[in-house]
């Protein structure tokens, strides 16, 4: 089950490796990043975050779909770690059971348009959260968990 699917560009931090797995019962943190996943210095930095007691995948988005889909997620609280909008679409396009997205913090940069304070979409961002939206999931940006959470449409 997943208690947490974030946007997040910084992928695990404290916040997402202490704090919110408290919050939501997470026992196991799966970081869904293709360059990451070939990363070998992000990856010693994220397993030297990764909370005591808490699981640890860091793979590649087609193989977090696999896993998420298969039998053995199933009994997993599983907080689910993008850094873009493209690969939180190509996980609710593709993962059953999805019904809300944390788009929590994207980066700014040449190109993109700051909506908030945290969050920065580049063209594309627009149409990948609309086709989000039309699967039924709910999709709210907040940080930290006691934020109150903002419909994206909001930005859209």
């Amino acid at each position: 089950m997943i208690t947490l699917f974030r946007i997040d560009f910084r992928l695990l931090h404290f916040q997402t490796a202490q704090v919110w797995p408290q919050k939501t019962g997470a026992n196991e943190i799966v970081v869904a990043n293709d360059s990451v996943a070939k990363d070998a210095l992000r990856i010693s930095l994220m397993k030297m975050s990764a909370p005591h007691g808490c699981k640890l995948k860091i793979i590649p988005v087609a193989e977090a779909i696999t896993y998420l889909n298969s039998e053995a997620s199933k009994d997993r609280k599983i907080e689910l770690l993008v850094e873009t909008t493209h690969d939180a679409l190509r996980i609710a396009e593709a993962v059953e059971g999805i019904t809300a997205l944390n788009a929590a913090l994207m980066k700014g940069g040449e190109g993109k348009k700051m909506v908030s304070p945290s969050l920065a979409f580049a063209p594309e961002d627009f149409e990948n959260f609309r086709k989000i939206l039309a699967k039924g999931i709910r999709v709210e940006s907040y940080v930290a968990p006691d934020d109150r959470p903002v419909p994206i449409e909001k930005y859209l």
